[in-house]
């Protein structure tokens, strides 16, 4: 500064405008000698993937994957023939049956998430992934609303004539269990057309049901794009306010927390 007002006193005798350009150019070399701000820091410089939940508190139920459910009413309803009627026309075991159903669609699901999250964390502070299921819905191919094109509603809500998966993603600190970004549900639709080998990556064979396991590869890669393209903010916390992205991919993506420092 003080070579700033030597200079300045020395231009003053040149008149006012003059003293005005110089005053304006040597503003602009000592901005440009200012020292550079810090990098900002994302969620993914911070954190590291250690956990993955399936959520199912936002069910909209029931849950449907008829390649499962042979299986499942057999496990649940025992040998008793009697109860395992029962079961096919929910009747009876229609909890056990749920709770089975969530845990085969988790594991469909869990692996996909972590083949596509894990290499965009690079920090060391434990993060954990929950996708929240909203349906999961695929009928039979030889289901009479498939082979009739009968709709079917549930609670007045018209259920998809094709697979379908709805989910959303939250990322929680797991030291503070604050969540850092959540990404709205996204809706993944099998319409049965055929993947060529050049028209993209194939989804690995994770779980028994071919036709769950390619949805829940789809709905993997989406939020994991929406997540990556996330408007980037000052960091991620406890106590900062909220900021509001959107991601190319088409996904809302909602900054819940930020801060400028992870110690």
């Amino acid at each position: 500064m003080s070579l700033m007002r030597a200079s300045l006193s020395w231009l003053s005798a040149f008149g006012p405008p003059r003293l005005a350009l110089a005053t304006a150019m040597l503003t602009l070399l000592a901005a440009c000698q200012a020292p550079p701000a810090p990098p900002e820091l994302r969620l993914f410089d911070q954190y590291s993937l250690s956990e993955i939940n399936v959520d199912y508190s936002r069910l909209n139920q029931p849950l449907l994957v008829s390649d499962l459910e042979g299986e499942i009413n057999r496990a649940v309803s025992g040998p008793s023939a009697l109860n395992g009627l029962g079961t096919r026309l929910g009747l009876t075991n229609q909890q056990a049956k749920q709770e089975a159903m969530q845990k085969a669609i988790s594991a469909h699901i869990t692996p996909h998430m972590r083949d596509q999250l894990t290499p965009l964390f690079k920090g060391t502070r434990p993060a954990r992934a929950e996708v929240v299921v909203y349906s999961v819905f695929i009928r039979s191919r030889l289901s009479l609303q498939q082979l009739t094109g009968a709709e079917v509603t549930i609670d007045g809500v018209k259920r998809p004539d094709t697979p379908q998966i709805v989910a959303g993603l939250r990322i929680i600190d797991m030291q503070t269990g604050q969540p850092l970004q959540e990404i709205a549900p996204i809706t993944k639709t099998d319409d049965g057309s055929i993947t060529v080998a050049s028209s993209g990556p194939k989804a690995p064979e994770y779980g028994a049901s071919p036709r769950l396991n390619k949805l829940a590869f789809d709905f993997a890669r989406e939020a994991a794009y929406a997540l990556s393209h996330a408007a980037p903010a000052a960091g991620f916390g406890p106590g900062s306010g909220a900021v509001l992205g959107l991601a190319p991919g088409g996904s809302d993506v909602k900054t819940l927390w930020s801060m400028q420092k992870v110690e």
